[in-house]
């Protein structure tokens, strides 16, 4: 059974995305309500002058929101035939007001939306940011708690980042128009509770890192138009010049990689001659190193073959003697 999310809509308030949403359709549109709820919102836009066909699942908040829609149709929009069932029948505004992150299936949505747009329109949609400051702090604790209603909607089947929000938009055919947010921070108390048992230092930096736009964004309140083949080009041409600029710096690269390649071996080729010239003067030592040996053994030899005169061969002979 679907949850009651109908709350106080307070048009007045700046950041409430349905404010936002309501503040991009505009007056006197033909409008189809993606998850219309109880009509909450359809209710606004039909003061405006708009003519409204509300989509919803709950067959009780359907029955209410007839009270103020022109149609409602009740069915699951993960398996609805959305053109078979308008046959033909266009709108200049899609709204899907916090609806893709309960689909399976939110690219088949996207898709049936845009061949459901007349020329010139467009779809509005709000969606949680996961990437949330509070949810960054969560998961620094190690959590990750589901909620009745929120970011972690227990409800949710889908989470998305305002990258992967883009990416899935302009994967189903879209390009973003408008791209605004609720804010809701966090304050330095609450950084401080969950970061200073965990030792962080730089507190400042922290603070810095967790007030940016990606991190304060509650929710991303977004418009978007179906890309005509302009926009392709132009998406094309832009992939293709980043391209060709991945190819130069890859080609640089290669280059480089070819001067140290051959850098490399020109110091193989010098390392290889070193080694044949200290083989060469090995060489040379060994054969000096056997020469001196052989001379020291001639040396040895020489001396142990000398001896010493007889002692009889240095007596005078008799008969040489002169007698006085």
């Amino acid at each position: 059974m679907a949850k009651p999310y109908e709350t106080d809509l307070n048009l007045s308030d700046p950041n409430d995305a349905r404010t936002k949403l309501i503040s991009m359709i505009g007056a006197d549109k033909r409008v189809i309500d993606f998850g219309c709820s109880t009509g909450y919102v359809s209710g606004v836009l039909k003061e405006r002058g708009c003519y409204v066909v509300g989509i919803e699942i709950a067959p009780e908040a359907a029955e209410k929101a007839r009270e103020v829609c022109d149609r409602v149709i009740v069915g699951d929009l993960d398996e609805l035939d959305l053109v078979s069932e308008f046959g033909g029948e266009t709108f200049d505004v899609g709204l899907l007001g916090d609806v893709i992150e309960h689909l399976k299936f939110p690219q088949i949505l996207l898709a049936q939306a845009r061949r459901l747009l007349s020329p010139g329109g467009y779809i509005v949609m709000s969606v949680p940011n996961i990437a949330h400051a509070s949810i960054r702090l969560m998961l620094l604790k190690g959590e990750f708690n589901y909620e009745d209603f929120g970011i972690l909607d227990d409800t949710h089947l889908k989470y998305f980042t305002r990258k992967s929000m883009e990416d899935l938009l302009e994967g189903c055919g879209y390009v973003v128009d408008e791209l605004d947010w609720t804010r809701h921070g966090v304050t330095e108390a609450e950084l401080r509770e969950t970061l200073d048992p965990l030792g962080l230092s730089n507190l400042e930096e922290v603070v810095k890192s967790f007030s940016s736009p990606e991190a304060v964004a509650f929710q991303y309140v977004i418009k978007a138009t179906p890309s005509g083949e302009v926009d392709l080009l132009e998406k094309l041409s832009g992939e293709k010049a980043d391209a060709q600029r991945r190819a130069r710096a890859l080609e640089k690269q290669m280059y480089n990689f070819k001067e140290l390649a051959d850098y490399s071996k020109e110091l193989e080729s010098m390392i290889e001659k070193k080694d044949e010239y200290i083989g060469m003067l090995e060489e040379e030592v060994a054969v000096r190193e056997r020469a001196r040996q052989d001379k020291d053994r001639e040396t040895s030899e020489s001396s142990s073959g000398v001896t010493e005169p007889d002692a009889r061969s240095r007596r005078p002979r008799r008969g040489f003697l002169k007698r006085g």
